[in-house]
């Protein structure tokens, strides 16, 4: 498996774990001086063209990352194309890429790096910090290992 230029963080709608995956991976990408590019995408084209899922806006900003400067679009086998790995933040988003006929030879879960495979629960409608914070702690645990293995 040779070492990724660009990856696309997929979830549901690209406005919580995908958007939060990204700003975590530029963040960490800037402090380490990786030469990496980041991008996300949803399945869903529901939430088209809107900021971050305001509770996730807000968590990112608590952990000194800005989320706001980015906005949802859906996957598309174009974008698809346009990136070295593909990592979907669970099961079901790894299905749908088939169901909507998008194909790429290098679809992985985040958890498959340092967490041994486990879906991101979706935080959409979480309300308690406690769980947001999780979700937040999964992803940076994640991306963390996903960023070693692509500079390895």
């Amino acid at each position: 498996m040779s070492a990724p230029q660009s990856l696309l963080f997929l979830c549901l709608g690209n406005i919580c774990r995908s958007m939060l995956a990204r700003g975590i991976a530029l963040e960490l990408i800037q402090k380490q001086q990786l030469n990496l590019k980041v991008d996300g995408a949803g399945i869903s084209n529901y939430h088209e063209g809107e900021h971050a899922h305001p509770p996730i806006i807000a968590l990112a900003k608590r952990h000194g990352i800005d989320l706001t400067p980015f906005k949802s679009k859906p996957i598309t086998q174009n974008l698809a194309n346009r990136h070295d790995w593909i990592i979907a933040m669970d099961t079901s988003n790894v299905k749908s890429l088939g169901t909507l006929g998008i194909t790429h030879p290098h679809i992985y879960k985040l958890g498959d790096f340092g967490l041994g495979g486990v879906d991101i629960p979706d935080p959409y409608t979480f309300t308690q910090e406690k769980d947001l914070e999780h979700v937040y702690d999964l992803i940076y645990q994640c991306v963390t290992h996903l960023l070693k293995s692509c500079h390895a």
